[in-house]
């Protein structure tokens, strides 16, 4: 290689370093404006009159949605991340292989297959779906991809419900599935619709939630809900971690994402394994969505962590 290259070669480097200097200065200056956001939280929380933050709708909502998004631990359980680096990974009990799953299914593909590569390479057939693409990234002797999407509505052209992918594929009787949802917001929809029967049939859930704010208007909050009590009749959260890159909203030491990526396990499962909580998110295995955004801390992710009296610090 002659010298000419070396340097422009030199020169594309240099430029580069002082990219990821002012990128990481950046995710500094983002992490000290979150945790300025969260101490005047704190501050208002402090000093606001108790009985008006409980009649307030962010205390009622944050209290609403919370509860039901906390995440449980379970006895001797490992985990780990599946897929790529920041966003697009998933952490997941680390408790299943081919000889007890008879299927993956992943909806909201985009360019990234990397969970489903992980899972196919445990030699678990990965159903695909995704109607905004006309092919995968990748191929795989293990992935069985659909141009069709996911609904709550199945008169919509070019999609289906889960219960009606679940019979095309015979996995109507199957209770050893998987699920991995990522479909910007219309996953409220696909819940609503989807019968508590059919939910039942996977052993771990995948979700990105979106939506999760004060915001949102009565109707779309009311359906979360409905779709959130209905997941908690079969399935137990175990893992939760905000998407940096949506709004985030604060009361005291709660912190609430527009975007949650949650992990759900079958109750019936591990029914004499559950035990309270005690990690915080997010953990050691945990990576921000984008490299050059701090990661959104959630705490233990539990109300139970804020108990105002009388207008007392926390």
């Amino acid at each position: 290689m002659n010298k000419t290259i070396l340097k422009k070669i030199a020169r594309i480097i240099q430029k580069l370093s002082g990219i990821e200097s002012v990128l990481n200065k950046q995710k500094m200056i983002l992490r000290e404006i979150q945790d300025l956001r969260r101490k005047t939280s704190l501050l208002e929380f402090a000093h606001i009159d108790e009985e008006k933050l409980r009649d307030s709708y962010k205390f009622k909502l944050f209290h609403q949605l919370i509860p039901l998004l906390s995440p449980m631990d379970i006895s001797g359980a490992e985990y780990r991340r599946y897929g790529r680096n920041y966003d697009g990974g998933y952490v997941m009990l680390k408790d299943f292989s081919s000889r007890d799953t008879d299927a993956a299914y992943s909806f909201g593909i985009g360019g990234d297959v990397t969970w489903d590569e992980e899972i196919a390479a445990l030699g678990i057939p990965v159903y695909m779906y995704d109607h905004t693409i006309k092919k995968l990234p990748k191929t795989n002797p293990l992935f069985h991809f659909f141009r069709e999407g996911v609904t709550g509505n199945p008169d919509e052209k070019g999609l289906d419900t889960l219960s009606n992918f679940l019979r095309r594929n015979g996995h109507q009787e199957s209770s050893r599935l998987l699920l991995k949802m990522d479909i910007e917001g219309y996953e409220w929809g696909v819940l609503d619709e989807t019968p508590s029967s059919v939910i039942g049939q996977f052993t771990q859930i995948l979700l990105e939630l979106h939506g999760l704010n004060t915001s949102s208007s009565e109707e779309k909050v009311s359906k979360i809900l409905a779709v959130l009590n209905k997941i908690n009749k079969t399935h137990q959260s175990i893992h939760v971690h905000a998407n940096g890159q949506t709004p985030v909203d604060y009361l005291g030491e709660l912190t609430l994402p527009n975007d949650l990526e949650v992990t759900y396990i079958r109750r019936i499962d591990y029914a004499d394994k559950f035990i309270p909580n005690a990690r915080k998110f997010p953990t050691s295995i945990d990576q921000s969505t984008s490299r050059y955004l701090p990661d959104i801390p959630l705490g233990r992710f539990s109300v139970a962590e804020q108990v105002p009296q009388n207008g007392a610090s926390l």
